[in-house]
């Protein structure tokens, strides 16, 4: 989504004011503490596919919305984690309501964890410029293991066994998004059932998922038909220090836009955009990594195609 539902003006007041909050609200989730989580994918473009990290975005307007995302973080290193993701979003026949759906994969190596979620959303307004959304996601999580890909010190080891093993478990997320003419505010937690993992059969031994914290702000100045967007992620995924990521896109009457950002794990961006005929966007971004890992990791890519259905 690239925020163009969001052309009514605000009053100069309230800008003032919703920016405060935002900032004030994104520094309070930074130094909340939470639950420990798994791994879950990175987005450099988080404003063009905003439901895949949000459950409160579903049917955000009054559109639909489909997305397809692409994400291979590392070129040429062996076995890089790869991801993809199809997403679609839609409001209801009530006002109030708005749904989503999605289907994604992520494989490294010989791990593979993909799913398929829904979501809904409840919008109301919060004040006269300003919407409130409460989003709730409910989906499955399969996570399976390829021994066939494992090359092992000790051939046919029984431990791993040249097997391909499969878990699923169920899986929730639940967040909210506070926006208003040209500002956004997002906070969503995941993988808040909690559900736990055998690691092997026949053993005691298991993993249990545990709440995943994720959220963005961000806010469009204008300038006549020119538009730059601080864009600022932060999540949680403890034992992994907290990240922070910062970015700035850049557009011409949000038809065409270019970006740059930076990720506290140590990487940088460069990418671009460019919407055709109010219906089709296309956002590009190219990653770096920097740093001591700029010597071992290759940069890597991220797409996102984006449609709008017409109504």
């Amino acid at each position: 989504m690239d925020g163009s539902h969001y052309d009514h003006e605000m009053m100069p007041g309230m800008n003032k004011i919703i920016f405060r909050f935002g900032c004030w609200a994104f520094l309070a989730c930074a130094t909340a503490q939470v639950a420990s989580a798994q791994q879950q994918p990175v987005t450099t473009l988080p404003l063009d596919h905003m439901f895949d990290a949000h459950p409160a975005a579903a049917g955000m307007d009054s559109l639909i919305h489909v997305s397809l995302w692409q994400r291979s973080p590392w070129t040429g290193v062996p076995s890089a984690p790869r991801t993809t993701s199809l997403a679609l979003t839609s409001p209801t026949a009530s006002k109030s309501l708005g749904w989503g759906a999605r289907v994604w994969s992520d494989i490294a190596g010989p791990t593979r964890m993909s799913g398929a979620h829904v979501g809904l959303a409840y919008k109301t307004r919060w004040t006269r410029d300003l919407g409130l959304s409460f989003g709730l996601g409910l989906g499955w999580t399969q996570f399976a293991l390829d021994g066939n890909k494992i090359e092992l010190e000790q051939g046919g080891d029984p431990v791993l066994g040249d097997t391909y093993q499969s878990v699923g478990v169920p899986d929730a997320s639940a967040g909210l998004l506070l926006s208003g003419g040209a500002f956004q505010l997002a906070v969503s937690a995941g993988q808040i059932l909690g559900s736990s993992l055998p690691v092997y059969q026949g053993t005691n031994l298991d993993s249990r998922l545990q709440s995943h914290l994720r959220a963005q702000v961000s806010y469009r100045y204008s300038s006549g038909d020119w538009g730059w967007t601080p864009v600022l992620q932060y999540q949680h995924l403890r034992p992994i220090p907290a990240e922070w990521s910062a970015a700035m896109r850049v557009d011409h009457s949000r038809d065409v836009w270019a970006m740059a950002g930076y990720r506290s794990a140590g990487a940088a961006h460069l990418g671009a955009g460019v919407k055709i005929n109010n219906q089709l966007t296309f956002s590009y971004n190219r990653n770096w990594a920097t740093g001591s890992l700029a010597q071992v990791l290759g940069g890597g890519h991220e797409v996102v195609l984006g449609f709008t259905v017409p109504r």
